[in-house]
């Protein structure tokens, strides 16, 4: 264009890319990228559930939806509905979520308005705020410094043994309302 060449060592053959020297350059195949827990973005410390199958990027709105996975599933997006893992759900540091989050292992990192179970493992990182309910089993919660919680915790108690606190915690609200009333 406008007359000028361009050096035979700009231009490279379709497909093969070149460095700032002129030199083609190997393209590596995706397989080569570091897994996205190690890409400059916090993680969950101590989460075992494996690889992240399911991605809701940062740019990504779902809203109104029940989602279900059989894996572990990564938000960096924003969720509105519920959530459901059988093995994982992380809440990264740009994820925003206005769910109830059931799974065996949850990492909050991001925002959460809505209440949390996990069966195994709940893990609130320094930039993580909850605003809700937490259920996990005894000894399961960590909580590291600088993360927000707003709400009742519940750590250790069986399927029946939580349905006879919520329905005792049910009639003392119900108490302490008819006296109100009075």
């Amino acid at each position: 264009m406008f007359g000028r060449k361009i050096p035979d060592k700009v231009m490279a053959p379709t497909g093969s890319p070149v460095n700032t020297e002129g030199q083609h350059v190997e393209k590596k195949p995706a397989t080569d990228r570091p897994p996205v827990s190690s890409r400059n973005e916090i993680a969950p410390r101590r989460l075992n559930s494996g690889t992240v199958e399911t991605v809701i990027g940062e740019d990504t709105f779902i809203v109104g939806v029940k989602i279900v996975s059989k894996g572990t599933l990564r938000i960096d997006g924003h969720v509105e509905g519920e959530i459901q893992a059988e093995e994982a759900v992380v809440v990264g540091p740009t994820g925003t979520v206005k769910a109830n989050i059931t799974a065996r292992t949850v990492a909050i990192s991001g925002k959460v308005y809505g209440n949390i179970i996990a069966s195994e493992r709940l893990e609130i990182q320094p930039t993580g705020e909850v605003h809700g309910d937490l259920q996990t089993a005894a000894g399961a919660l960590m909580v590291e410094s600088g993360a927000k919680i707003e709400g009742k915790c519940l750590m250790g108690l069986d399927e029946k043994e939580r349905k006879s606190a919520e329905s005792m915690q049910a009639a003392a609200e119900h108490r302490s309302s008819a006296e109100a009333a009075c």
